[in-house]
């Protein structure tokens, strides 16, 4: 587990019998392979493309598969996912409500969500702080979104993706923004936010996960392996470094 202060990035590295440096074989042909931006972890607008992206990538040259990865909106990365099979999917919260609806190739990392407020607000520090506010920001369709209704929030404002959630907290459309604290504090500047975001205590601790369509050939044991293999020679920490996330 990598940590810094009171974010934890974990690269949950999980088994799989491959050799250093073996190719895996693709069992399967992978139809098309979907994500959307969420910088640092995933990023369409920059030359690096994010933490996430390079780990899949890497995996998915040991296991031979040559597929694009394609950026879109993540309700539109659902919609493929669900109408096709064999389309790789990333990064993708593991929730009940979803569990029968992939195949669950393997678990990337974890990430504290809290809620984050304008730099000198008052820190939120659980949903009573947040039920009391005139409006609490997240992303639609997410599992943030679905933790806050599981609360009974009635104040949640949806956007569309995490960047123009962060400009309505800049702009005072909202109290406080709840999602990923990475996507929170990159899209804070990426908007134009000065200083520190006033993070509350951790919520929930979330795992992602690279998942594939329902009903999919792919094969878990395969991924996992590939990934073990670039945890053992050095990739996977080379990312983390380059990305600044350890």
């Amino acid at each position: 587990m990598l940590a810094k202060g009171r974010q934890t990035l974990a690269i949950a590295l999980v088994g799989g019998a491959v050799a250093m440096g073996a190719a895996a074989p693709a069992y399967a042909d992978v139809a098309r392979v979907v994500t959307a931006s969420f910088a640092p972890l995933t990023d369409e607008t920059g030359a690096k493309k994010g933490l996430l992206y390079d780990l899949v990538a890497a995996m998915m040259k040991l296991q031979n598969e040559a597929k694009p990865i394609e950026f879109m909106s993540w309700a539109d990365a659902v919609k493929v996912s669900k109408d096709q099979k064999n389309v790789l999917i990333f990064p993708m919260t593991r929730t009940a409500s979803r569990e029968a609806d992939y195949v669950w190739l393997t678990k990337i990392f974890d990430m504290d969500r809290s809620y984050a407020g304008r730099p000198g607000s008052t820190a939120v520090k659980d949903t009573a702080g947040a039920k009391a506010l005139a409006g609490v920001g997240t992303t639609s369709p997410s599992a943030s979104l679905d933790y806050l209704k599981k609360q009974g929030l009635t104040n949640i404002v949806e956007f569309p993706t995490s960047r123009e959630l962060m400009k309505a907290l800049l702009d005072g459309k909202i109290d406080v923004a709840y999602q990923p604290n990475p996507f929170s504090k990159s899209d804070w500047k990426a908007v134009g936010g000065q200083g520190a975001l006033v993070l509350g205590e951790p919520q929930e601790r979330s795992a992602a996960y690279l998942a594939a369509s329902k009903g999919s050939d792919v094969k878990p044991d395969d991924w996992q392996g590939a990934l073990q293999v670039l945890e053992q020679e050095g990739t996977v920490e080379k990312l983390v470094s380059e990305y600044g996330m350890n």
